[in-house]
């Protein structure tokens, strides 16, 4: 398998992507500071969290008519959207302009731009790919989705302290050649064979549509083991982080490295192999099945995180650190690939939609994870790892068993 192999969707969206993840990467980290200092930090929490959960109720909605409208009608509103957003947040923050109010409207329009977008480019994708070409398409997507993330983190970080304006601008430009490609390179990818039956589920409103996707008892087992799964990430900078800094101090090539540097370095080690192996191993992965390999890659990555909860010596952190994105490599690209195989057609963005909620509830057991921390021994804390590693494991192998109702239209 090849990138030019592809089918012209998928190979315009892995850049078009890449490109959006690196724009919000290199606003949204930075954001909650600003906000921090210019608003204060309640007012900033009660904002950021207004834009997750309207992000949210958007993207739900967005599957819903996706399946309906079409894919790129609702992308081009979407990106249309952004584009307007970026340009007054540079404006806000131009040197002829400095307001906070439009700052903030503006990210939650951006926020909820990417909302949309969301789960309509996961159903185009989808759309177009077959189920052998899936693990590339997934492991590749992944690859440029690290690699958007550790370019935003550093523009970011270089630009948005001191020239917002330059980086707002910057990023609003590439939005707007990402609205070019959409406008005048993307194709229309949904099945309108489903639109002309008057007694298809596509006819059903939006309350009956999510009411049927949650009914869905493979695809709940599923979304249950992916918050369970995710969550695990989201300890990395809570728990793990803040369990570094406070216990954690030793040498390493006889240098006193401090918790935050350990930190880092596994953070950096994280991205360093996931730059360089993602895709490789996302062929070589290609030959073995499903199954077999979820079980390795929630195995490698169960453990590592387990043993980052507890231990202070820095090699066995390190290799940690290894073991946990091997597991990831694994298991990421394989949990998109069956997603895309449970899912029925009529309601394929509704379900990705769906399928972004888990992310958020992921997100809030991770927060709750410190919380627990602050009262759990660290090897307490392991053992709950373990078992939230067990049960993702348990649940994802159930969901890849054969379903007779699967890729049926739900009631």
């Amino acid at each position: 398998m090849k990138y030019t192999d592809l089918h012209r969707n998928i190979k315009i969206r892995i850049i078009t992507d890449f490109f959006t993840d690196l724009t919000q990467k290199s606003i949204i980290p930075f954001m909650a500071i600003y906000l921090s200092v210019q608003i204060g930090a309640g007012w900033a929490g009660m904002l950021l969290t207004v834009n997750i959960v309207v992000s949210m109720i958007v993207g739900l909605g967005a599957g819903y008519w996706s399946d309906r409208v079409g894919r790129k009608k609702l992308m081009i509103i979407a990106q249309l959207l952004q584009v307007f957003a970026l340009f007054w947040l540079a404006a806000a923050n131009s040197p002829w302009m400095n307001s906070v109010p439009l700052t903030c409207a503006m990210f939650l329009l951006s926020s909820i731009s990417s909302g949309i977008t969301g789960p309509i480019a996961n159903a185009m994708i989808v759309d177009v790919s077959s189920e052998h070409e899936r693990q590339y398409v997934y492991g590749l997507q992944y690859w440029t989705t690290n690699v958007a993330i550790t370019i935003g983190a550093l523009m970011g970080g270089l630009l948005f302290e001191s020239f917002r304006f330059i980086l707002f601008s910057l990023v609003c430009m590439e939005s707007l050649v990402t609205l070019f490609i959409l406008l005048f390179y993307i194709h229309e990818t949904m099945n309108r064979k489903h639109s002309k039956q008057l007694d298809a589920p596509i006819n059903r409103n939006i309350l009956k549509t999510y009411v049927g996707v949650f009914r869905d008892k493979r695809f709940m087992i599923f979304f249950t083991a992916t918050v369970l799964a995710v969550s695990l990430e989201f300890q990395m900078d809570k728990y793990i982080a803040v369990r570094l800094k406070s216990e954690f101090n030793a040498q390493l090539f006889h240098w006193d490295i401090s918790g935050l540097q350990m930190f880092s370095l596994i953070m950096a080690i994280n991205t360093v192999l996931v730059v360089i192996m993602a895709i490789p191993f996302s062929k070589w992965m290609g030959r073995f099945q499903s199954r077999f390999i979820m079980t390795v890659g929630m195995c490698l990555y169960t453990t590592g995180f387990a043993v980052l909860a507890f231990s202070n010596w820095a090699w066995l952190l390190i290799t940690s650190a290894v073991l946990l994105t091997i597991g990831e490599l694994m298991y990421a690209p394989v949990r998109h690939v069956m997603l895309a195989g449970m899912i029925p057609e009529s309601d394929r963005a509704a379900y990705m939609a769906a399928d972004g909620m888990s992310y958020n509830a992921a997100a809030l057991l991770g927060s709750l994870g410190l919380t627990i921390g602050a009262f759990l021994p660290s090897y307490a804390m392991a053992g709950m790892y373990v078992l939230m590693g067990i049960g993702a494991l348990v649940f994802f192998r159930q969901s890849l068993r054969p379903s007779t109702s699967q890729n049926e239209p739900l009631c």
